[in-house]
Parts: C-alpha cells; structure tokens; sequence
C-alpha cells in the first residue's frame, strides 16, 4: 500500500508559511528560509510524537531548495521517516509521559544553568 502524505503547494511556502503535520506517530514541521529578502529554502524537522514539537526530541533537521523538486524531495524525505517511525514499537502513555518529562527537565536544567 503506498503512502500518502499532504503538502502544500509552493506558494504556500512562497509567501511565508511554515506547515505542521503528522502521519501516524510521525510528525513533522516545515518553515521556508528567507535569504536576503527572498524565499530561498525549506527547513524541516521531523520527530515521534505524540507530543509537539516543544515537548519532544527532534530526531532530523534538513533543507531542501523552495523549488517542485525540492517539494518533491521534501515529500520523499518525509514518507521515508513515517516509514522509520511507524515501524518502532508502539510506546505505552506511561512511557511517552516518562520521556516528555524527562526532556522538559534536561531544558529546565539547561535553561537555569544557561540563565
């Protein structure tokens, strides 16, 4: 069964829209570049949720030109994570609890010893 996966079209990102969505516990959030007064790239980050992207661990962060292709490439990117992530073992809520605080600890820790 191919995989599906939703993205705008390039003017979304063209006009300064970033994009947040998820494709089962892969989630995945999108922003364009802006270079000098223009629109140059996409910079995406993907992570297993459930929780946002405040509240857990990014696993990638890569850029792919604001162009089709770079859409395109961006979309196989994606596909390829959903892929990864959806095969791990499903965590129990306990365990997805444990492992947000845990992460909201280390950047209160990193926060009090930075401030």
């Amino acid at each position: 069964m191919e995989q599906e996966l939703f993205l705008p079209v390039l003017s979304h990102f063209e006009n300064g829209n970033f994009w947040t969505a998820s494709g089962g516990r892969m989630r995945y959030r999108v922003d364009p570049v802006k270079e000098e007064d223009v629109w140059t790239s996409l910079k995406a980050q993907v992570w297993e949720g459930p929780w946002s992207l405040a509240d857990s661990t990014v696993e990638e962060t890569v850029s792919f030109p604001l162009t089709e292709e770079g859409l395109e490439e961006l979309r196989a990117w994606a596909l390829s994570w959903q892929e990864r992530i959806n095969a791990r073992p499903a965590r129990t809520l306990a365990e997805t609890i444990q492992a947000r605080d845990a992460l909201r600890q280390a950047r209160q820790a990193q926060e009090d010893t930075a401030g």
